[in-house]
């Protein structure tokens, strides 16, 4: 009794490709039932891998003898022909047949189904195993996929794709060592499968070895210079790198393709405020804000914080006018509180304190526990030499659990400017209570020597 290894191995590549769309694997398909030398190869009897092949009876070899045509025009009817004849008796091959048939259809539950009852039959059917593998990765059940394929390639089914799928699984599971090795092999059996670099190359960004992950991207791109992702991908390795500025050069070229993100437009504008390049920064920033929803409020109005933070009020206030407009009616209360707080610092830091004022009056009549603006008005009145609203205000803050510190800290400097030194140092000494802080530490010590030395 002989198999036909010959139709088990083509219907076996019908399940080989994971991103294959259903029309395109009925494609190649029918371009098999079509050639006249698989048919002939098909009807004919051939040997088998003895151990490995399970055999089939000149009797179900008959019995898909009439389920070619079907295969070719319909899987789905051949499906229903075949699965009524598998029994607990039958050969494996059917199994497998039925389910590579599933698997064409896109049906994994029951492609894995058969495939288990394939390699219960013929514990040693090493390409049942293979594509039980690919069912399991495309279900998403890695760690199985892993133990499934490791399987088929200890009973000698090993090619590039089975190294490749087994990297695939282990990168996963965040394995990355064994992963890194599974790609290599991968790629010196099928070099030119840009999946198993790309695989390689996000093994070496994880283990932070960014030279080699730069130099294979490099290989990528030369390859296909208009994919986004791997000049995106090749920016992380520069950034892991500490080379900042190639990572925007790289992400400029993707802005240019017209495929930046807000995401990516954010990370270049941060890169460029890290830089101390604000223009540039505002750039990327307000063109991240014309692809943003309400959804992305947060990131745009931490670049208006930032922009303000390094005192770059002229960009920051363009970022938070651009805010308003992007997200318009989008906008929350608090957001919209957080706007108008950094419109308050923007005013006092370039002397319109009473427009400042104002601004901080508002947000406090509609958030009495804004912390944030409270004591930027207790400091506005602290310099118009106002102590004793200020220090109502300061105490208002220190009242707010989560602002106490930041009270505490605010409090006792605006004492130390006045040149009120003792009164400052128990302000400071709870602050360094709720919270150790080298830099406050070093400040308390300052203000304490001024204090022993003022008598």
């Amino acid at each position: 009794m002989r198999t036909s290894r010959t139709f088990l191995i083509l219907i076996a590549c019908l399940a080989s490709s994971l991103s294959a769309q259903s029309n395109k694997t009925q494609s190649i398909a029918g371009q098999l039932w079509n050639d006249e030398s698989f048919v002939k190869e098909f009807l004919g009897s051939y040997g088998f891998l003895a151990g490995y092949e399970p055999q089939i009876s000149d009797e179900e070899k008959e019995a898909l003898r009439s389920l070619i045509d079907l295969i070719k025009v319909s899987p789905s009817a051949a499906i229903k022909q075949l699965e009524p004849q598998i029994t607990a008796e039958s050969s494996a091959a059917f199994d497998f047949i039925l389910a590579n048939l599933y698997f064409q259809e896109g049906n994994l539950p029951k492609a894995e189904q058969y495939y288990k009852s394939a390699v219960t039959k013929h514990p040693d059917f090493r390409r049942a195993y293979k594509n039980l593998g690919l069912v399991q990765v495309q279900k998403g059940d890695h760690s199985k996929s892993i133990e499934t394929i490791t399987k088929a390639m200890e009973l000698g089914e090993v090619d590039g794709r089975a190294y490749g799928l087994l990297g695939y699984g282990y990168l996963t599971n965040e394995r990355y060592y064994p992963a890194e090795a599974a790609y290599r092999q991968a790629i010196l059996l099928q070099p030119e499968n840009k999946d198993w670099k790309v695989g390689l190359a996000q093994c070496l960004l994880q283990t932070e070895q960014y030279a080699d992950a730069i130099a294979l991207f490099d290989t990528l791109i030369k390859d296909q210079p208009d994919n986004a992702d791997y000049w995106l991908l090749q920016s992380n390795a520069y950034i892991g790198k500490g080379d900042s500025l190639a990572a925007a050069k790289n992400i400029e070229i993707v802005r240019r393709m017209g495929a930046a993100d807000l995401s990516t437009l954010t990370l270049l504008g941060d890169i460029y405020m890290n830089k101390e390049a604000a223009e540039l920064a505002l750039d990327a920033y307000l063109a991240a804000a014309d692809k943003a929803t309400a959804k992305d409020s947060r990131a745009l109005i931490r670049a208006a914080e930032l922009l303000t933070r390094t005192a770059h009020y002229e960009q920051a206030t363009a970022m938070i006018q651009k805010c308003r407009s992007a997200l318009a009616e989008g906008l929350k209360d608090a957001e919209d509180l957080t706007l108008l707080t950094l419109e308050a610092k923007i005013a006092r830091a370039t002397d319109q304190d009473d427009q400042a004022a104002e601004l901080l009056v508002q947000i406090i009549e509609r958030d009495a526990l804004n912390g944030e603006a409270i004591i930027e008005l207790a400091n506005y009145y602290a310099d118009q030499d106002d102590m004793s609203k200020a220090i109502n205000r300061f105490q208002q803050a220190e009242k707010i659990e989560k602002y106490e510190r930041q009270a505490l800290v605010a409090h006792a400097q605006a004492r130390v400017r006045k040149g009120d030194y003792k009164e400052a140092l128990p302000l400071l000494r709870r602050a360094l209570q709720l919270k150790q802080d080298r830099n406050l530490a070093d400040y308390t010590d300052r203000v304490e020597r001024a204090a022993r030395a003022q008598g």
